[in-house]
């Protein structure tokens, strides 16, 4: 059975970076097994904690993978809410408009991609696939600002 995971944890974050990374790479970069980054993913597993050093190779790996750098990410999500309360307003209006913005950016990507003028044709090239997925991401993120302003 799948455990929730709460959204913007370092447990949610982990679970979704190693299912996008390689195992190899993985255990390359790290020197650790997967199996150990699950462990430290499980929010009941107080035995098993994610380093900082190991957050940190793995943001490297992400984005050298270009998947971004989630734990940093969040780490700068965290703290800028710790001291933008006062703009919660502002803050969901603007990153509305930043979301629709991103949205917009994802549309256009993807029917680029899927024109038939396209190096594929109809069909979805590899770098079309990469700049999908960082269209994708960069809505994601939007979001995730989203969800912290309205806290």
């Amino acid at each position: 059975m799948t455990k929730i995971r709460e959204p913007l944890s370092i447990e949610k974050i982990l679970k979704d970076l190693i299912g996008k990374l390689k195992e190899n790479e993985i255990k390359e970069f790290t020197g650790k097994s997967i199996s150990h980054f699950r462990k430290c993913s499980d929010p009941d597993d107080k035995d098993h904690n994610l380093h900082l050093a190991d957050a940190i190779k793995l943001d490297m790996l992400s984005l050298k993978s270009q998947n971004g750098s989630p734990f940093l990410d969040n780490i700068s999500l965290i703290v800028n809410n710790e001291f933008n309360d006062q703009e919660k307003l502002e803050d969901v209006s603007r990153n509305l408009i930043s979301i629709g913005g991103r949205i917009g950016n994802l549309m256009d990507t993807t029917e680029q991609a899927l024109h038939p003028d396209s190096p594929n044709g109809e069909e979805i090239a590899k770098k079309e696939k990469e700049k999908i997925f960082d269209a994708i991401s960069q809505v994601e993120e939007k979001i995730a600002r989203l969800k912290l302003s309205i806290k």
